[in-house]
């Protein structure tokens, strides 16, 4: 038990010199007065506004700070009633005033049946009308018959069928072309009822 009061005893002592130490520094830094760098700062200021000319900031500068700080505003109740008032009235104008737009018409489009006859798991249609991209999806009507209505413009398209995702087929039943990488596509002229021939 005396080995532990000894301890105490000592740590304490220890304790009551480090305070002293830290009261006798603050009681020297209070003592020494801080260092006036007044004018030492305000000679060097007065050095670099003598060498750079004053800038002063652009309009757009000006009108991008106006924009962004934020700033208190006060408007009297009356005046907001009135803003909104005209507002409101300025809608109501709007919505009433009527504005006839010339009407462009659509061009007309005619349903294509497109049927291929093959045994397959997916057949796709791809064409001059897809960007060759095989858009449309075939459905299988009875076993190894495929087909799809497709909405399509008066004028000349070549298409071809895309069978499992691999083979490139032209269509039996069209007139076929050559599509310049050594295959052949399948080509469809569609005019409307009261089109005239050349």
């Amino acid at each position: 038990m005396t080995d532990r009061s000894d301890q105490y005893v000592e740590e304490r002592g220890n304790l009551d010199e480090v305070a002293r130490a830290v009261s006798e520094t603050r009681a020297f830094i209070e003592a020494r007065p801080a260092p006036d760098l007044t004018a030492a700062v305000m000679q060097r200021v007065s050095r670099i506004s003598d060498a750079e000319p004053v800038r002063r900031p652009g309009v757009f500068a000006t009108v991008m700070r106006f924009l962004w700080l934020p700033r208190q505003i006060s408007i009297r109740p009356a005046y907001a009633v009135a803003a909104a008032g005209a507002v409101l009235a300025l809608f109501v104008a709007l919505e009433n005033q009527t504005t006839t737009l010339p009407t462009i018409e659509a061009a007309p489009r005619l349903f294509v049946q497109f049927r291929l006859e093959t045994d397959a798991m997916n057949v796709q249609l791809a064409g001059s009308f897809t960007n060759w991209e095989p858009t449309y999806q075939l459905h299988q009507m009875s076993p190894g018959v495929w087909t799809i209505a497709v909405p399509l413009p008066q004028g000349v398209h070549d298409y071809a069928f895309i069978v499992d995702g691999q083979r490139w087929v032209a269509d039996p039943y069209a007139p076929r072309i050559n599509d310049g990488f050594g295959g052949t596509n399948s080509r469809l002229t569609l005019l409307l009822p009261d089109t005239q021939r050349l």
